[in-house]
């Protein structure tokens, strides 16, 4: 291509959205209980080939800490982020496989999802999500809260949040309820450990109101582009761009976190895919391209360490 044509094409054709230096901080992918797009090497290796500076792997199942350090053993030029999500198959809310996890490198701790009382209550039943095949196995009699019997936060709760402060973590609070992230961000806020409360408006069931709210203690709520696509699995609750813009003006840019929560087939997409889309769709709901890196990169980047 010569330079005229090189000049003519700048001048006409945008290209993508750009995801250099670009981190998902909530991806999943095989192997895992529930079907996936592909697997930690698949998944990452075409996230770096995009560009994106890391990206971590949640499963609902089991610590990822081993898989993150075998897949960035193996896919050069990314970070890979591993933590554990605290269900009946971790041991719930277990201060031991916490620390292990902390221990060896993990940066995320990830609150219960379909082992939640919450998850339960919104999904209608427990360790269901919907979808094919998407089924949790666990003892329903002991579904996770991180309350006691008088609704304070439980012994072994703050344990993990003063673990989470002692490691320079990041606690996300996953299929948490609405009363319980309250309390989870006041004792955050306290001992000044960074919180996030995910899929703002998913799960957690919420209004506006609510997320001001959690901003102003100094959590940081997460948006995932999984939940803009529609699905006839999610009905009954309002997901899209003009609630996320919304949002984002009322609390901030900097308090927010653009993810991705994919790898589901129902998602469609791959990460990589989806991080795209979103980040190019957010700027057609008057997000700047400032306040989307900074959501995308510059954030993400604080909250793990990087």
């Amino acid at each position: 291509m010569n330079e005229y044509q090189t000049a003519l094409r700048e001048k006409f054709v945008a290209g993508p959205f750009d995801l250099k230096g670009a981190i998902d901080l909530h991806v999943h992918s095989a192997p895992c209980l529930f079907p996936r797009m592909g697997d930690d090497l698949q998944v990452a290796t075409m996230a770096r080939d995009e560009g994106m500076r890391a990206i971590a792997l949640k499963s609902h199942h089991e610590n990822t800490v081993s898989r993150a350090y075998h897949t960035e053993m193996q896919v050069e030029n990314i970070r890979i982020i591993g933590g554990i999500v605290l269900n009946q198959c971790t041991g719930g809310i277990n201060p031991v496989a916490v620390e292990t996890t902390l221990m060896m490198g993990g940066k995320i701790v990830w609150g219960p999802t379909g082992h939640s009382c919450y998850h339960g209550m919104v999904a209608g039943k427990f360790g269901v999500w919907g979808g094919p095949g998407r089924v949790l196995p666990g003892k329903e009699s002991e579904a996770i809260t991180v309350l006691d019997s008088k609704g304070n936060l439980s012994g072994n709760a703050i344990e993990i949040l003063d673990l989470i402060k002692k490691y320079d973590a990041l606690f996300c609070t996953s299929h948490l309820s609405p009363d319980e992230i309250v309390k989870v961000v006041a004792y955050c806020k306290k001992i000044k450990a960074k919180v996030m409360v995910n899929h703002i408006y998913f799960f957690p069931r919420v209004g506006i109101d609510f997320a001001q709210e959690i901003v102003k203690q100094g959590a940081y709520i997460e948006m995932c582009s999984t939940l803009v696509i529609p699905s006839r699995h999610r009905q009954g609750y309002r997901y899209d761009y003009e609630l996320l813009s919304e949002t984002i003006k009322l609390v901030g840019a900097e308090h927010c976190v653009m993810s991705t929560d994919a790898g589901m087939l129902v998602g469609s997409l791959y990460p990589h895919e989806q991080f795209r889309m979103f980040g190019e769709r957010m700027q057609g709901y008057d997000i700047s391209r400032q306040e989307v890196e900074t959501m995308m990169c510059k954030t993400p980047a604080t909250l793990v360490g990087l």
